[in-house]
């Protein structure tokens, strides 16, 4: 016996354990949890607390409302425990008789999980109102050592609070004495209880009570066949009471053993008519005791099993379910990448001398020794060169705004642009019918959402820095073009050095052919095109360029295969720019408006593929193998 609950305890804490891992993964499907499910309960309830070395039976004696449970109850201990009322729906919490000492050696807080474990004092402890679930039990010495004895709340009352108490005790009993009555054997909600009880293969004992004898002799075998017909289930048992309220209440309720078998066909059931009323009535705790309890409780607890397993309403019913979910979201996600957010065609370019001028700062930090000294000096001559023309300059000229705040405004008008369309493509997308996306975008599309978009969008906007994220791409991608192609870094490097040789005379010249043209002009004014001209030369001094700088070496260079390096790579530099402006749009969207929505899109198409689902489905199998190999052990012996 301890070997046959054993094979299943490590695979069935396994299972629990991979179905919460995978509960907590599912929060984006908008599936109900685990808690509530049928299969889980059992699980929790009956599984996982009962398959030990320690055999004992949980009956508990259930049935509709004021049909006498609490006196069949009573009568089965034979003590007067429970209250007794002709008022029905009385009996709100289920109590317990335990064994002497039971409690020492077992936990009733797991045996009975989803109560709160209450001692019982008194009748009327059952009979309270109280919104939480109490259980109140008490320990009793006249019972076996091995045997708990419950009664519990209608299963058919008004208040459903009572149902869902009955329930919990219908998962972790092993038997349940069933009490029927003429008015409460074809009841909607008895019949829905004991088709689940069926289902889980639970030993019944059915007790039919108030019984008008001799009268009804011949009329229960009919209304219990039809019981049995409606739920599937199979009493063990059957044993019949009569409607006398005065041995009701005084523990002296005679009950008589009949021999039933029920017919699931329109013929009658079959009916011993060799007993009558006059039979010695039976002691219903002597036919408990009498029962063999290593194999009741093995049939449960494979009943708990296989209905664990079964493919349409345990375990693989919820893997499907989630599947079915997952490929929901995947039609979503498809729907809402085929709408492309946004596609921009017009990012602004960042102005050409920007990107020079940060190649420049580069290139100076490259050289070393005299050659760094001899174009730094005659970088800060340069800079004197140009003050007065520059002053010249601004005399005939409007003010102008640096070139990086003008793409600044460029680059703001073009996300301007840019979200609108996307508010346009996701609206599109919440209109075109699929339930998952048109829910969550609702939320995003709300009537300010865009307003606090653009707000948060130029904020951050308005305060990043251009020119240190150009100087950095620049200073990368030079870095990389550094180290890939180190012969033409060396070949450029020996260019720069003959440039320093060569540059005071050339310089000097430059100043003179600048300023030459200054002075013939006297005290005339030059036009805007010699000024420019003289900025032109003179700058290229002042940077370090004229005919020897790296770039105009480069671009003058006849060299077909050097020019096109270059060109590719000056490309590259607006490219790469561009492609992060980019990505910080992207970003920012994600962030202030799709928050979790592509992540949750992702988690769920990606579900099915998980870990965490292939272990419960590998749970699952190892289970339905055990069982299979333990039903051809049971039809060998």
């Amino acid at each position: 016996m301890s070997s046959t609950l054993h094979e299943f305890s490590n695979s069935i804490q396994q299972l629990r354990d991979n179905l919460i891992a995978l509960e907590r993964k599912t929060d984006q499907l908008d599936l109900s949890g685990l808690s509530g499910r049928e299969w889980f309960e059992i699980l929790q309830r009956k599984l996982i607390p009962q398959l030990s070395d320690h055999v004992y039976l949980v009956v508990a004696v259930v049935g509709g409302t004021n049909i006498g449970k609490s006196v069949i109850f009573n009568h089965l201990v034979n003590q007067q425990n429970s209250a007794i009322s002709p008022l029905a729906s009385q009996t709100r919490h289920p109590v317990c008789l335990v064994p002497k000492d039971f409690e020492q050696n077992h936990s009733l807080d797991k045996i009975f999980q989803g109560f709160e474990m209450t001692p019982w004092s008194s009748p009327e402890d059952p009979l309270k109102l109280d919104e939480q679930h109490l259980l109140f039990w008490k320990s009793s010495e006249t019972l076996a050592s091995n045997l708990l004895v419950l009664d519990t709340p209608d299963i058919d009352s008004d208040a459903e609070v009572n149902w869902e108490r009955a329930e919990r005790i219908r998962q972790c009993a092993d038997v349940l004495v069933t009490v029927l009555t003429q008015q409460k054997y074809n009841d909607a909600a008895v019949k829905q209880f004991f088709r689940e009880a069926a289902r889980e293969d639970k030993v019944v004992i059915t007790i039919f009570n108030q019984c008008e004898l001799p009268d009804d002799e011949a009329y229960w075998p009919l209304w219990l066949n039809t019981f049995c017909h409606e739920t599937g289930v199979r009493p063990e048992f059957v044993f019949i009471a009569p409607n006398d309220r005065q041995a009701a209440t005084s523990l002296q309720l005679p009950f008589y053993a009949r021999s039933f078998e029920p017919t699931y066909s329109e013929s009658p059931p079959l009916i011993d008519t060799s007993t009558t009323p006059l039979d010695a009535p039976s002691d219903l705790m002597k036919v408990l005791s009498q029962l063999h309890f290593g194999d009741i409780k093995v049939q449960t607890l494979k009943g708990a099993l296989n209905y664990l397993v079964e493919q349409n309403t345990g375990v693989p019913a919820y893997l499907r379910e989630i599947k079915i979910r997952s490929n929901e979201f995947r039609s979503a996600s498809e729907l809402l990448s085929e709408h492309e957010l946004a596609e921009i065609e017009n990012w602004p370019s960042v102005p050409n001398s920007v990107i020079i001028d940060a190649v420049r700062k580069w290139w100076q930090t490259q050289r070393e020794g005299w050659s760094a000294q001899v174009h730094g000096f005659y970088n800060t001559i340069g800079s004197g060169v140009l003050w007065p023309i520059r002053y010249i300059q601004s005399l005939r000229t409007e003010e102008k705004r640096p070139p990086m705040e003008l793409y600044r405004d460029q680059e703001w008008s073009v996300v301007l642009q840019t979200i609108e369309r996307i508010y346009d493509r996701l609206t599109l997308v919440s209109e075109l019918g699929n339930e998952l996306l048109t829910n969550r975008l609702k939320t995003l599309l709300n009537g300010t959402s865009r307003e606090q978009l653009l707000k948060t969008l130029h904020q951050e906007h308005a305060e990043f820095d251009f020119t240190a994220q150009l100087q950095e791409l620049i200073n990368s991608e030079m870095a990389f073009f550094k180290n890939e192609s180190p012969q033409y870094y060396t070949f450029l490097k020996q260019l720069d050095r003959v440039g320093a040789v060569a540059r005071p005379a050339l310089s000097v010249g430059l100043f003179f052919v600048g300023f030459g043209a200054v002075g013939d002009a006297g005290t005339q004014l030059v036009t805007n095109t010699m000024i420019q001209s003289v900025v032109n030369v003179a700058g290229d001094v002042a940077g370090g360029a004229a005919a020897t700088t790296v770039g105009e070496t480069a671009v003058s260079s006849t060299a077909a295969t050097g020019m096109g390096y270059l060109e590719a790579k000056f490309r590259r530099f607006h490219a790469v720019f561009a492609q992060q402006r980019t990505e910080w749009l992207a970003t920012a969207v994600r962030e202030h408006l799709l928050k979790t929505l592509p992540e949750e899109l992702k988690s769920a198409v990606d579900l099915p593929d998980s870990e965490v689902y292939l272990a419960v489905q590998h749970s699952v199998y190892e289970l339905e193998k055990q069982l299979s190999q333990l039903s051809v052990m049971e039809t060998r012996t």
